[in-house]
């Protein structure tokens, strides 16, 4: 588990530079007065993900499943697509002052092409508990990944919808991949992963 770990953080440290400088070399374009609210925001941000980092609970990822529209895919084409999003992750999460969730994760995966998609991200979701240990999610992830067949693997901001259903130390999660243009065979694609908390 600690190999795994530490394949994470290297990742992970890569891909924080990569968004450094792509955050950088757009203040470029940026008039002065907004660069300064940017860099207010960014250094807010940034403390927020390290406390989560350097205080949150340690998890375990584990992906499963990719589920692509009948209505937008063909037969065939679903039919050479890989449903079995097969991969792990590491990552850490806090319950904020409003028993609300914040997670920072790396993962690596399986894509619908069978290429290996790694994600680092954060996420944010406020908490329903209505029952016990039961809860429900929902919030938002946003991060950087990168694809063989999207930009030819250079790491690209992702921005996507998050649910989850958890019990105890155990949460399920899913969120959509919307379709944005009307080609035949893209978009509308769920994805779904699993998070064990450690304690």
């Amino acid at each position: 588990m600690r190999n795994i770990a530490e394949t994470f953080n290297v990742y992970g440290a890569r891909m924080r530079q990569v968004f450094l400088v792509s955050l950088l070399g757009s203040l470029i374009l940026l008039p002065p007065t907004s660069q300064a609210g940017v860099m207010r925001w960014a250094d807010r941000a940034t403390q927020n993900l390290t406390n989560i980092y350097d205080n949150g609970t340690p998890d375990l990822f584990v992906t499963g499943y990719t589920w692509h529209d009948p209505a937008t895919y063909t037969a065939a084409k679903r039919a050479q697509l890989n449903s079995h999003a097969w991969g792990l992750g590491w990552g850490k999460h806090i319950i904020d002052a409003n028993g609300n969730d914040e997670m920072v994760y790396a993962m690596m995966f399986s894509d619908s092409h069978r290429n290996a998609e790694p994600v680092v991200g954060y996420a944010k979701q406020w908490l329903w508990d209505p029952v016990g240990a039961l809860h429900f999610g929902a919030g938002y992830t946003a991060g950087i990944t990168s694809r063989a067949d999207i930009f030819k693997n250079i790491p690209f901001p992702i921005a996507l919808p998050l649910v989850s259903v958890g019990y105890g130390r155990f949460t399920l999660y899913g969120t959509f991949l919307p379709k944005v243009t009307s080609t035949l065979n893209n978009g509308n694609v769920a994805f779904f992963f699993a998070r064990y908390a450690f304690r």
